[in-house]
């Protein structure tokens, strides 16, 4: 129970950390200004992976964030935290049912973090 806790506790502010750092201080300094394309491709991902976390396919809605993600895109980046910690926020149980684990969760962060070029976070 500790072990879940802690995991749960430290894939949340991993994700808080990583949204906070970079689309504030990304953002700023950059000054990047996204076109409604960008805006549009990233909603309408976000809605692809919140359809397939309905349905229980985390692994299909994974995949999908992987191969969508844009290092020059940091709209790509809130969407991925959404969907990490509405992942992280499944029961157990629910986890188990679809298939994955709050490991493949914190190696999941991991990978988008490398994918977005954000290694020193």
């Amino acid at each position: 129970m500790f072990h879940k806790d802690y995991l749960v506790r430290q894939i949340e502010l991993m994700t808080e950390s990583i949204a906070c750092l970079v689309l504030n201080t990304k953002t700023s300094v950059k000054q990047e200004v996204y076109s409604e394309t960008s805006q549009a491709e990233s909603d309408l991902l976000h809605v692809l992976l919140c359809g397939l976390i309905e349905q229980k396919r985390i692994n299909d809605a994974e995949n999908l964030l992987f191969d969508s993600l844009n290092p020059n895109n940091y709209n790509h980046l809130a969407v991925a935290m959404d969907f990490y910690n509405r992942v992280n926020n499944m029961t157990d149980e629910e986890l188990e049912d679809a298939d994955f684990s709050r490991e493949e969760i914190a190696e999941g962060l991991d990978e988008v973090r490398t994918i977005l070029e954000l290694e020193d976070m």
